[in-house]
Order: structure tokens, then sequence, then C-alpha cells
């Protein structure tokens, strides 16, 4: 816009020019001529068109000053809204998030590394028995097979989780265990301290809360070491692409009443997923365990509720083993999952070894179990590839 305060200055003599040429030339057509201005009126004259012309100059100083105001303010109004957007975006991105992809809220952090989310359950059945040859073990009723509270959290790389549970007439703890995050040999691992459900099996390693039927199978119920489903003490876990291995020491759980000692049972398990796609995922599995039996421990082997879990009067009882010592166990997995379509196959073998009024034994005895099922809604089965359990 330069050029606009200079073009003025240029057309004022042409301008003054024009005006005189015209007034003379229009008198003459009208009127005679006019008499000669005086130096003094030609004076005057100039000077009021100098001023016309100047008041001219400044309206168009100001339109440019006006201009030049308002892009400035702009672009000076641009960078504050800049940054009053990226403070808003900031403040968002660090509000704590809620999630409730678990069936319960998840509070966590805007990065993550703190999580709380608590934890329960309730399960009421209903059950009938009837056909039984003896009629005092027909029996019918309702039970609130299980009531779980408890919560869980992550603090950075330190995992945590504490459940109790009031089923079949008592309260026990279960979940009472930290977990600490770490690598081992270049790989994703974590190593848990405290009472933690047994990584044995499929349906053996999951909750109850996630197992497709209502009761674990045969060989998650049968299969496992004196000290039950859960035990204190240390477990490492270490996860690859498509497959995990863990190695665990425990005793008893919780629940020992601290009058005998704790059993010792070294357990490991590893799966394997050959096949995982959107499609279909393929299941492979093994675990083992050795467990030395404190002197006069009880429930050295289980019973089995095949008719439900409400009738304790049609449970299978194996009875009373007395003097067992020690006992070492091992079992397979398969399992497919085409879609909503799943299948699954256990089977597993316990040897027991000791001595009693009778002299030395040494027993044996397994248990397998097949299961399939179908999503008529077109559901996906809830298989967790990275532990190789119900997930």
């Amino acid at each position: 816009m330069n050029h606009s305060t200079v073009l003025p200055l240029a057309v004022l003599p042409v301008a003054l020019g024009l005006l005189l040429a015209s007034g003379h030339v229009g008198a003459q057509a009208v009127s005679s001529p006019p008499a000669p201005l005086s130096q003094a009126e030609l004076s005057r004259l100039v000077q009021q068109q100098a001023l016309q012309i100047q008041q001219l100059e400044a309206r168009l100083r100001a339109v440019e000053g006006g201009r030049g105001t308002s892009g400035a303010a702009v672009a000076t109004q641009a960078p504050a809204l800049d940054t009053r957007i990226a403070a808003l975006e900031s403040s968002q991105a660090k509000a704590p998030k809620v999630t409730w992809s678990k069936g319960a809220p998840e509070f966590s952090s805007a990065d993550g590394s703190v999580v709380f989310r608590p934890r329960g359950r309730l399960f009421v059945d209903a059950s009938s028995t009837d056909g039984s040859s003896v009629s005092d073990r027909n029996i019918s009723g309702t039970e609130i097979r299980s009531v779980r509270l408890g919560a869980e959290g992550r603090y950075g790389i330190l995992g945590w989780a504490v459940e109790g549970d009031f089923a079949d007439n008592a309260v026990a703890w279960k979940s009472v265990y930290a977990t600490v995050d770490h690598r081992l040999f270049g790989l994703p691992a974590d190593l848990t301290v405290g009472n933690r459900l047994n990584d044995r099996g499929i349906d053996g390693s999951s909750s109850t809360s996630n197992t497709p039927f209502q009761d674990r199978n045969v060989v998650g119920t049968l299969m496992l070491p004196q000290r039950g489903l859960f035990g204190v003490g240390l477990t490492e876990r270490v996860y690859g692409k498509d497959w995990h291995a863990s190695l665990s020491v425990a005793g008893n759980d919780l629940n020992n009443t601290g009058t005998d000692n704790d059993s010792q049972t070294w357990a490991t398990r590893v799966h394997w997923n050959p096949v995982a796609n959107e499609a279909v995922t393929v299941h492979l599995g093994a675990w083992a365990f050795h467990e030395e039996i404190a002197a006069g421990a009880s429930g050295v082997v289980r019973s089995s509720a095949i008719a439900g879990h409400f009738n304790d009067l049609v449970k299978i009882a194996p009875g009373t083993l007395l003097g067992a010592e020690r006992s070492t166990a091992h079992g397979a997995e398969l399992a497919g999952f085409f879609g909503p379509a799943w299948a699954t196959g256990e089977w597993g073998t316990r040897n027991l070894r000791g001595a009693d009024a009778s002299g030395r034994y040494d027993l044996d005895h397994q248990a397998w179990a097949i299961s399939a099922g179908w999503f008529l809604a077109g559901a996906r089965p809830a298989y967790s590839g990275k532990a190789g359990t119900w997930g």
C-alpha cells in the first residue's frame, strides 16, 4: 500500500491545473471573463485545496492503519487461541478414565499407570434331584452358591488383588496377592507373591465366573494338589507370542487353621496357540505338579459334585486316604475356537504314595472331560490367548 500515499502528491499539480482550467473555461461560456485573481486569492485557493488533499491523505492513512491493526490483532489472537486449545486438550488428556469393559467400573489415570476396580460375584442356584433309588437323596432347594467381594488395582509395575468369599456356609479368603511386572530373557513376565489360583488346565486355571459351565470339569476339580485350587507362595509367569509358561512353589491356602504343617507343591504349566487368527484359534497345553503332603493332612482326594452343587447327597465321595506322603500328577489340554463355536478336551492323572496300617501303597487315579458349545446369537468364546484360560 506504499503507492497510495504517493499517488495524491503526483496528481496534485494536474488536479490543480484542471480545476483552474475548468473554472476559467466555464466562466467564458456563461459570462464575460472574470477579473484576474489577485495573488492573495490564488494563495488562499491553493492552501484550501492543499488542506483538502491533506485530509484525504489522513483518511487514507487511517484506512491503511486500520487494516494493519486488524491484521496484527488477528495475528496476536491466533497464538493465544492455540494456547488455550492446547491447554484444554492437555487437561482432558490428564483426566481420570472410567471403563466398564470388565463388567465392573475400572478407574484409571490418564496414562494407565494407576488402576482400581472393585470385584464382586453373586451366584444363586435352584436345584432339584429326582430318580434316585434312595428317596432321601431326592431333594430340591435354592442356595447362594457364592458371594464374593473384593478389589484389584495397579500402581506402575505393581499389581494387587484382595477377595473374600462366602460359600457353603463358610467364609474364606480367595485371591490375596501382589504381582510385580518385569522382563525375563527379554520377554514380559510377572512374579506373584500370595494366595492365587493354580495355573493348571483350562478350567482349573480359570475363575468360576469365566468358565462356560456352572462348575469346572472333573479334571479341574479332581486332579489337584491336597492344598486345593489356591496356595500361598510364589508364581513366575513369562509370556511370548501365542504362548506362556509358569512355575510356582506354594504351601496351603490362607484358610489353614495353623494347627498342621503346610503341604508343599511345585507346579508348572505351558500353553501354545499354533493357530491364532480371527477365524480359528487352536490351544495346546500341558501341566504337572509334585507335592510333599504334610502328615495327617485331610482332603488328599476330593469329592466331585457331578449332579450339581446343591445336593451333597449325590456327590461322588472317594473316601478318606490315610498316610499319604507325596503325589505326582500331569495332564494335557486341547481346545479349538471357531467363531461362535468352541470345543475343549482335558485329561489328567495323579499318582499317590504313602503308607497306612496295611503297609505302603501306590495309587493312581485319572479323569478326562470333553465339552463344547455354540453361541446362538453370534458371540465369541471369551478365551484369553495370553494365559490360555477362559477370560
